[in-house]
């Protein structure tokens, strides 16, 4: 049983977790970030959470990636070069 099962989320639990997917993608400021870091810290469910969270994008990352078919990128290459030469 993980410690977020039985924990009683506080405010400052919801608060952190408004904040997981920007604090995780780099995109909280210092003092923000600093005071998630501090909250993380002190708050085991919620840095299983943030653990949990990490493992996922990572696992998303590794198995979930298309290229573009070879006619769509000389589209685009082809069109960016048109846009340019103008």
């Amino acid at each position: 049983m993980s410690s977020e099962s039985t924990h009683e989320w506080s405010d400052e639990c919801r608060a952190a977790l408004r904040r997981l997917e920007s604090y995780l993608d780099g995109e909280l400021g210092d003092l923000t970030k600093g005071r998630l870091r501090q909250h993380l810290e002190d708050c085991a469910p919620c840095t299983d959470r943030v653990g949990f969270e990490g493992q996922l994008r990572a696992l998303v990352r590794q198995g979930c990636f298309d290229e573009a078919p070879a006619a769509l990128r000389d589209r685009i290459r082809n069109h960016l070069d048109e846009l340019t030469a103008t």
